[in-house]
């Protein structure tokens, strides 16, 4: 008690010293030295949605259906992408993406399509800083849901990366152009700011499976619609994306899994009733879809070493399964 009488009594004396101002001298000396306000940080612009990097009316006359423009990610190097799903429910009727980081991602495209012989190439002057158009011509389709062709076109505005693909067969490269020029208008730092831009549908970074397994997330995009793409400092690459089936791409799709399963390149994984689970049975790659015939839903999961493409060193199979229950059980959460 005595303890506590003598703090109490010591602070209301500072107090009454620090409010009383007659009869206490003034101090003497320097005037106290004015302190400078702490410089404020540069404020840091909103993340920027690639699905705003153009209007609906942009690119309606290439859709065929109306299904919700997802994000998902590419790369590496990173690539923050919009995609527009088919009516199939597969596949994209148009994607425009742009770059999370500089690269040499437009270079070496330029490079690349510039020596393909089945399709046109052209270099556009008045884009940004470069920019190119290529088109490409297929003879036929390959399966019931890919494209037989597709034009596309690339720009690069300072460190930005951005580009535009119809997946359409006979689409001018001037059609494209003008998207590229809207595209540009609207190139902001933040593309560079945000490399992790997750809804809450999906896992997040520090999931203690996603730390453990796949370590330290370096980006990441995800769409509530839903679909979750991880980079890890590794240079590892996890890829979940889910769609909605049309009904006959779900008995196409069921269909290919019977004959991959008789052909014996994938295998089924227990699961749920109504839920068909298949891996693939190539070692060198970690592939797993699954399909819920009462919803009409697919989800298509991929994890890869970026560099050599095959699994990651020392990820085990008991380790992505794991992984997999938390996708699956997201997955479910965000579509039913």
């Amino acid at each position: 008690m005595r303890v506590r009488g003598a703090v109490a009594l010591a602070g209301l004396m500072l107090v009454l010293a620090a409010c009383t101002g007659g009869g206490v001298a003034e101090p003497t000396g320097s005037p106290a030295p004015t302190t400078e306000p702490a410089p404020t940080a540069s404020p840091v612009e909103a993340p920027v949605d690639p699905c705003d990097l153009l209007d609906p009316e942009d690119y309606e006359q290439w859709r065929t259906g109306d299904q919700t423009p997802m994000v998902s990610m590419g790369g590496p190097p990173a690539t923050a992408v919009c995609l527009m799903p088919s009516q199939w429910g597969i596949g994209s009727d148009v994607s425009i993406g742009y770059s999370l980081a500089p690269s040499e991602s437009f270079e070496r495209e330029r490079v690349r399509l510039a020596g393909e012989q089945f399709g046109e190439f052209v270099e556009w002057d008045g884009i940004g800083d470069a920019a190119f158009g290529f088109s490409e011509r297929l003879p036929m389709r390959a399966f019931y849901h890919t494209p037989a062709g597709h034009t596309e076109g690339w720009v690069r505005v300072g460190d930005h990366t951005v580009w535009v693909r119809v997946n359409r067969s006979l689409v001018p490269l001037e059609d494209v152009r003008p998207l590229l020029e809207k595209v540009v208008e609207r190139v902001s730092p933040a593309m560079h700011e945000h490399p992790i831009v997750l809804p809450e549908e999906c896992p997040a970074v520090d999931h203690p499976v996603i730390a453990r397994v796949f370590g330290e997330v370096e980006y990441a995009r995800g769409d509530a619609g839903w679909g979750c793409s991880y980079i890890s400092s590794r240079g590892w690459v996890l890829r979940a994306g889910g769609v909605s089936l049309s009904s006959e791409a779900l008995k196409e799709e069921n269909d290919i899994s019977d004959r991959n399963l008789r052909d014996g390149t994938t295998r089924r994984l227990p699961s749920p009733p109504g839920i068909r689970w298949t891996r693939s049975a190539n070692d060198r790659v970690w592939r797993d879809l699954v399909t819920r015939d009462a919803t009409r839903q697919k989800l298509e999961v991929n994890f890869r070493d970026a560099e050599s493409g095959s699994r990651p060193t020392g990820v085990s199979e008991a380790d992505f399964d794991e992984l997999m229950d938390v996708l699956i059980q997201a997955w479910r959460d965000a579509v039913g």
